[in-house]
């Protein structure tokens, strides 16, 4: 009550108009309908005064602090993922570092996008994260993932150094997007393109949603793949491969699930454990077993006692370890 009565007490400061704004910014350029030209006015907006900037950093802190992108993590899954483990606030704001273009951070001079080069980006263990660059592309990272994103006049690139990333790119912007994964380079056709891209050591898949693209630098001597909508390349240092999946069963893991088609269960153990602190075992005798099915990531628990009634095994537990055997 005390804040209130203040503040009807006196006329604002230029402080406290910029603070006003500045939150304002923050709902816009978080809002469902944001385009291309908002983000256009904030950064003029934030060019147009150094106490702009600073009071965005100051609202940053407090979305952070308030758990304002706490809806991002929400909806990408259902149901929903363990929640992350505490992350540093720096990793928030770099959240925000694709929103903000031009802007600098106080705490340690950290630069954005154009000033200090690449941006970093991760996830822990069972965490998902939403995240729109400064071109209007927009990345899902999946969990234990890392993307490096360098953005210049003239062309987009982004490594993916582990892990698997979505991305949506913008189909308005004309410099080149360029996705490096494992010393497979992949380049997007102009326009809105929509593909996976995930690393597992030296094999790399590349699942194209719809759009264009081409795979270059693959081993076995291919010089390169171009992809149409609905394709998937798999590159392994025994060779590459050029598959038809179903699209949906692919890009599940955006909805906290994982799809299994006969996979064995060793496979299926393998996959689920990259979510969960909660890690699964396969004794020898039934690693080879089927199985097919749809599941929820995150829960090792609930995936052991299923696959344990349907394939009539025994599930041991030891601290953050289950067995499966017979």
């Amino acid at each position: 009550m005390r804040q209130v009565a203040r503040a009807q007490s006196h006329s604002a400061t230029p402080h406290d108009a910029a603070d006003v704004e500045a939150a304002a910014w923050m709902a816009r350029l978080h809002a469902p309908d944001r385009t291309e030209d908002t983000v256009a006015a904030f950064r003029a907006w934030c060019a147009a005064d150094p106490a702009h900037a600073a009071a965005f950093e100051h609202m940053t802190l407090v979305w952070d602090v308030a758990g304002g992108l706490h809806a991002e993590r929400a909806a990408l899954a259902s149901p929903p993922l363990p929640p992350p483990p505490v992350r540093p606030v720096v990793s928030r704001r770099l959240v925000l570092a694709g929103l903000g273009g031009g802007l600098v951070l106080a705490a340690g001079g950290i630069g954005f996008w154009r000033q200090a080069g690449a941006a970093v980006y991760s996830t822990a263990v069972g965490e998902q994260r939403r995240l729109t660059l400064a071109d209007g592309t927009r990345v899902i990272l999946d969990t234990d993932s890392e993307i490096r994103v360098r953005l210049d006049d003239k062309t987009r690139r982004v490594a993916l150094t582990r892990g698997r990333a979505s991305f949506t790119t913008a189909a308005t912007d004309p410099r080149p997007f360029e996705v490096e994964a494992g010393g497979r380079h992949v380049q997007v056709q102009p326009g809105a393109t929509q593909l996976d891209i995930r690393r597992d050591a030296d094999d790399v898949t590349v699942t194209l949603v719809n759009g264009g693209a081409r795979v270059d630098d693959l081993p076995g001597g291919v010089a390169s793949v171009t992809l149409a909508g609905g394709q998937q390349l798999v590159a392994a240092p025994t060779g590459t491969q050029v598959k038809q999946p179903d699209v949906a069963d692919a890009t599940a893991w955006q909805g906290g699930r994982a799809v299994f088609r006969d996979d064995t269960l060793a496979a299926a153990v393998a996959e689920m454990n990259r979510y969960s602190a909660v890690k699964l075992a396969v004794a020898p005798e039934v690693a080879g077993l089927r199985v097919s099915g749809t599941y929820r990531v995150g829960d090792n628990a609930a995936f052991a006692r299923s696959v344990g009634t349907l394939l009539t095994l025994r599930v041991v537990g030891q601290g953050q370890r289950l067995t499966l055997s017979r």
